[in-house]
């Protein structure tokens, strides 16, 4: 695997936590065979042999909101008539490979060049096969518009998509969400967003907002520091001036209700991270 190839820390980790969910929750919330293929065999090995130090109640809380934001992104566009899926911060997201796709769909998996060829080396290793539908978007944001490299790849504005934008709000600028959030918005009627946020520090309970700086600077070690945290009435904002008409926030309450209630386990959500679907 080359340099250039080299993953992020907090793709590998959400991968990593993905993969866990398959194994220490159930029921499960999200369903993914191929989690655990897609780390290969020797990453395999070594998350089953260390799950114990997966299963505490901080890294818990972190497999949840990774389940649960997945399962709402994948029933959004299960449940959307929408012939296009652009995936914003692909990483090892492996739902174009097991989802039935219509054959008209067109998918669009977008991240850092790096990060796409290594998630390629990764389905190449685990004889998991690329699909004709699904394209891959390279996207250096300090040299390229989104914008241009979907359509170079082939998307087409005028054309209703379904947009999921998992994991990246927090590592841009409150101004690159709101330009991202202004393109999207600028689509087809019947384009639709799923997307998660940092809740702003002031919204959180003490202790949360302690765990929550502890991460940040253990990722900004790492070279991949937050820059962004919002209230729901500043995204409701932002959202409502970029064109969507509709908005549905989803706190840990609603998350819970949908995706969690009834367990016996300790599968619980923190109240740092929530979601919201926007429809243009």
């Amino acid at each position: 695997m080359t340099t250039d190839a080299t993953p992020k820390p907090s793709a590998l980790l959400t991968a990593t936590l993905r993969a866990a969910h398959q194994l220490l929750d159930k029921p499960l919330v999200l369903d993914d065979p191929l989690a655990l293929r897609i780390l290969g065999k020797e990453a395999e090995a070594g998350l089953r042999a260390s799950l114990g130090e997966l299963n505490t109640p901080f890294r818990t809380a972190l497999r949840a909101i990774l389940a649960v934001r997945s399962r709402l992104a994948e029933d959004t566009w299960h449940d959307s008539e929408a012939p296009q899926l652009v995936i914003l911060g692909a990483g090892l997201d492996t739902s174009p490979y097991r989802m039935d796709l219509p054959l008209e769909a067109e998918v669009y998996e977008v991240d850092l060049p790096g990060a796409l060829e290594w998630k390629r080396d990764l389905l190449q290793l685990a004889k998991i096969s690329e699909r004709e539908q699904v394209h891959y978007v390279g996207v250096d944001f300090n040299e390229t518009q989104l914008e241009d490299a979907l359509e170079e790849a082939g998307f087409d504005a005028e054309t209703p998509a379904c947009f999921t934008w998992l994991g990246v709000t927090l590592y841009l600028t409150p101004s690159d969400v709101k330009r991202t959030l202004e393109y999207i918005g600028g689509c087809a009627p019947g384009t639709s967003v799923v997307f998660d946020y940092v809740l702003a520090p002031e919204l959180l309970e003490p202790q949360e907002r302690s765990v929550m700086e502890a991460m940040a600077a253990s990722l900004a070690q790492g070279g991949e520091p937050w820059k962004s945290s919002f209230t729901p009435e500043a995204l409701e904002q932002m959202l409502r001036e970029a064109g969507f008409s509709e908005v549905e926030h989803f706190d840990r309450e609603r998350l819970t209700e949908l995706y969690l209630s009834g367990r016996s386990d300790s599968l619980r959500l923190g109240g740092a991270t929530r979601l919201i679907r926007a429809t243009v």
